[in-house]
């Protein structure tokens, strides 16, 4: 269980959590074991997982929520640091689609017993940030060689797979990183690391455990528990039958189907990014809110929404915080049982989680604003100053 406390005689390091930052600190390639003693990992960490051409691989993901277990077994093939996969579900299930592929632009959800594919635009390109929290988790756990250590490591946690499953940790907790062990996932050998709030008094009670190959890094297994509305939650994601740098056909990111697929494109919508609130403005019709914003914060970017959900968002930073505020044509009644405060007449939800949120509708549109690494007060008046002036 990844809830049991460690031995207080293992290495830990007390490290500061800004999630996003990527250290400059260099490793240098090779690894081994030191007799009597923790692992010393002297290699460029992330430079061993961005060389990961390609992954083949069995992957199994169970989901815990207290008493009731779901368990997904798949077939893989993935390129790191990209959308490209091919996934095909051992079980499906009743209701779902079977095999998932996408060619880093294009995700297509075959549903074979019913012949539909689903076809997905998608927008943007992903950011690879895993090789760098790996590294910076490897360094944390004290297995770096002491010219490599660095002296003040910024450390986030991996995220849990599915995506949306689990929350994200608090960007201002304090974490600590332990070595736990050497063990095995399927063939191949991993250092165990475990991640978890320096105090206990984290809401959440985050914890996890990770399994890295010792040799390329990739996490072979992640298990990841936290405490949601007094439910105790786990996600563990493990890959066996791992080949790193596998022959992967050309085509093998497109779907094969038959000719008598029917062939579903539902609409999506469509985002554009502006540099300032001005250009924002000169493009859309909406009313854009005009939060009071704490002056260390700066405009990272404006967005325009388009489609089925129409809406306009802000997004500001300051060392390592983020802000972000959001208007779209989507309401609904909120439960008594969901009001938890007020914003300019109109109920609110609060949701105080590791990535805190406040949400209220004025006329047509809801509004969210969001902070990582900023107080629940501090949001809360963000709010309330936007309040419904923009509706």
């Amino acid at each position: 269980m990844i809830d049991d406390a460690l031995p207080l005689g293992r290495r830990s390091l007390v490290v500061l959590l800004f999630l996003g930052v990527v250290l400059s600190v260099a490793f240098w390639p090779s690894g081994g074991a030191i007799p009597g003693g923790d692992p010393q990992v002297d290699a460029n960490v992330s430079e061993r997982y961005r060389s990961i051409d390609s992954i083949t691989a069995t992957r199994s993901v169970v989901v815990d929520n207290n008493a009731t277990t779901t368990r997904t077994v798949a077939d893989v093939t993935l390129v790191p640091g990209t959308d490209r996969e091919r996934v095909r579900f051992r079980d499906s299930g009743p209701s779902r689609y079977d095999r998932r592929i996408s060619n880093g632009s294009v995700l297509w959800l075959y549903d074979s017993d019913r012949q539909n594919l689903t076809v997905i635009e998608l927008s943007g390109s992903p950011t690879p940030v895993l090789p760098a929290r790996v590294q910076r988790l490897v360094a944390a756990a004290g297995l770096t060689d002491a010219g490599g250590q660095p002296q003040e490591p910024t450390v986030a946690p991996l995220p849990a797979v599915p995506r949306g499953a689990q929350p994200r940790p608090n960007a201002t907790d304090a974490y600590r990183v332990e070595y736990v062990e050497t063990a095995t996932v399927g063939d191949r050998e991993a250092y165990v690391l475990s991640v978890a709030p320096a105090s206990n008094r984290s809401d959440v009670g985050y914890r996890q455990r990770l399994w890295l190959d010792t040799e390329r890094f990739y996490p072979l297994r992640t298990q990841t528990a936290w405490t949601e509305n007094g439910t105790r939650r786990s996600v563990t994601t493990t890959y066996t039958n791992v080949t790193f740098d596998a022959s992967v056909p050309a085509d093998a990111f497109r779907p094969d189907v038959g000719p008598n697929v029917t062939i579903n494109r539902p609409e999506t919508p469509d985002t554009e990014w502006y540099r300032s609130v001005d250009r924002l403005s000169e493009a859309t019709s909406i009313t854009i809110p005009q939060p009071s914003i704490p002056p260390e914060f700066s405009l990272t970017y404006a967005t325009r929404t388009t489609g089925r959900v129409q809406g306009v968002g802000l997004r500001y930073t300051a060392d390592g915080r983020r802000l972000t505020v959001a208007k779209y044509n989507f309401t609904y009644a909120l439960d008594e049982s969901e009001r938890d405060l007020v914003v300019d007449g109109r109920p609110a939800t609060l949701d105080r989680g590791p990535t805190p949120s406040l949400s209220w509708s004025c006329a047509q549109y809801r509004y969210t604003v969001r902070g990582t690494g900023v107080e629940i007060d501090r949001l809360v008046e963000i709010g309330r100053s936007i309040g419904c002036s923009a509706a």
